[in-house]
């Protein structure tokens, strides 16, 4: 089971009625703690969440997105390969050198 903190979408939510919707105010709405299906006649209409979920939700598919992007790109997968066969093999510098070959080139800007 994944301890992430991703919010998703549970099987077990809460089936409400549309006139249990139109009864709830913001107070309510602000302290329901569970992801609510909204129905009519036993059809889900939609989906009901805290909106900081939905957020969450949201840039998680960003980023999913976005992997998929460099994935599809044939450049960009091939220099991930390049640096991972470069790390395994060893050809790695400390973050101090990094930082201060950095700090160098700043300084020369």
């Amino acid at each position: 089971m994944s301890t992430t903190n991703i919010p998703y979408i549970d099987p077990n939510v809460q089936h409400v009625g549309i006139s249990r919707l139109r009864s709830l105010n913001a107070t309510q709405l602000r302290e329901i703690d569970k992801t609510l299906v909204i129905q009519e006649n036993d059809q889900p209409l939609a989906v009901l969440l805290k909106y900081e979920e939905f957020l969450i939700m949201q840039q998680k598919l960003i980023s999913v997105l976005d992997t998929i992007s460099v994935m599809a790109d044939d450049t960009e997968l091939a220099g991930i390969i390049s640096g991972l066969k470069e790390m395994n093999g060893g050809q790695t510098k400390p973050i101090a050198e990094i930082r201060a070959a950095l700090k160098t080139k700043k300084e020369r800007v």
